[in-house]
C-alpha cells in the first residue's frame, strides 16, 4: 500500500468515527491535488427537506419544552409575531436563530417601554426617533425614567456588550472565545500520521469557529432567551 492508499484509508476511518469533518481550504486543495476525492453530493429537495426534518426534529423535541412564555397582558402585536417567530425557532430546533430573535425582541422592549415613557411627558412624540437610537441610550433612558434601577442598568449594560453584540453583529470568534474542544483527531495529508489533539480552544482555528459556535448555541439558548424573555414581559406587561 503506498502513502496515498494509507492516507485515504485513514480518512475513511477518521470520517465513520465523526459527523463532522473539518478542513481548511489550503488543504483541501492539497487533498484534491495528490487526486483524493472530494466531492459534493446533490440531493433532491425533498430528500434534503426530509433529512433536514428528521435531524431537527431530535433537537426540537427536547428544546420547544423550554420556550420561555411570553405575558398574555401584553397587547403589541409586532411583539407577538416576533414571539411567535422565536416560537418557530424551537419548533424547528433552530436555536442561533432563536437567540438571535429573542435579543431583537428585547431590544424592541426596551424601545416600546421608553416610548411609553417619552409619550407621557409629551404625547405628540414620534416613534421614528427612537428607532435610530442605540440600545446603550435605551437603557439610559429607562434608568433616567425609573423603570429600572441602577444595578439593572449596570446589568442591561453588561448583556448589551457581551451577548448582544456579539451575536447580532456576529462576531463569532468573541462568541467562540472560550469553546474548548476536549479531543480533536487530526491527520497529516503530507505523512498520514493522526495524532489527537488535546484542549483545543477553537477561536484560534476559523474553521472551526461556526462548529463551535453551533455547541454553543445549543449550550446557551435557553439561558439567552429566558433573559430576553422576563425582561419583555416585566417592561411590557400590563399593571407593570
Amino acid at each position: 500500500m503506498d502513502i496515498e492508499e494509507e492516507i485515504r484509508k485513514k480518512m475513511d476511518e477518521l470520517v465513520s468515527q465523526s459527523s463532522i469533518l473539518v478542513a481548511s481550504p489550503e488543504t483541501i486543495e492539497k487533498l484534491k491535488a495528490k487526486g483524493h476525492p472530494i466531492r459534493s453530493s446533490t440531493i433532491t429537495y425533498k430528500d434534503y427537506l426530509d433529512a433536514l426534518f428528521d435531524k431537527r426534529r431530535k433537537i426540537a423535541d427536547s428544546l420547544i419544552k423550554t420556550l420561555p412564555q411570553l405575558s398574555d397582558s401584553i397587547a403589541n402585536s409586532t411583539i407577538s409575531a416576533l414571539y411567535e417567530e422565536l416560537k418557530e425557532c424551537f419548533a424547528f430546533g433552530i436555536p442561533g436563530a432563536g437567540i438571535t430573535l429573542a435579543l431583537i425582541l428585547f431590544e424592541l422592549a426596551c424601545k416600546y417601554r421608553l416610548f411609553e415613557e417619552w409619550k407621557k411627558n409629551d404625547p405628540n412624540s414620534k416613534w421614528e426617533r427612537i428607532e435610530g437610537i442605540k440600545l446603550t441610550t435605551v437603557i439610559k433612558g429607562l434608568k433616567k425614567h425609573k423603570v429600572i434601577s441602577e444595578e439593572e442598568r449596570s446589568k442591561l449594560d453588561e448583556f448589551n456588550v457581551d451577548t448582544r453584540n456579539s451575536y447580532i453583529h456576529y462576531n463569532i470568534q468573541k462568541l467562540v472565545k472560550d469553546m474548548v474542544i476536549g479531543e480533536l483527531p487530526s491527520m497529516n495529508i503530507e505523512t498520514g500520521e493522526v495524532t489527537v489533539v488535546k484542549d483545543v480552544n477553537a477561536s484560534k482555528y476559523p474553521h472551526l469557529w461556526f462548529s463551535a459556535k453551533r455547541v454553543l448555541d445549543q449550550k446557551t439558548v435557553v439561558l439567552i432567551v429566558s433573559f430576553c424573555i422576563s425582561w419583555v414581559n416585566r417592561l411590557l406587561s400590563t399593571g407593570k
